[in-house]
């Protein structure tokens, strides 16, 4: 018969698998010679011009996820 530790670490185990395999389905992002937020050219192996760009990016997506999209 399973204790409340025992049902605490099946949920627990449950959301670290969940959060992963979320990690896991989400595109990454290939550099490609420009910003991936403001188009900007940059050398081939970046992604973003700047940490600004970057963390609007970031932002952006986050309210896209939010909306369903």
């Amino acid at each position: 018969m399973s204790d409340n530790a025992d049902r605490a670490d099946a949920r627990i185990a449950a959301a670290v698998q969940s959060a992963l395999n979320k990690v896991r389905d989400t595109p990454s992002l290939c550099g490609d010679g420009h910003c991936h937020f403001c188009e900007e050219a940059v050398p081939d192996a970046r992604v973003f011009c700047n940490a600004d760009c970057r963390d609007d990016y970031q932002k952006h997506q986050a309210g896209r996820r939010r909306a369903g999209y």
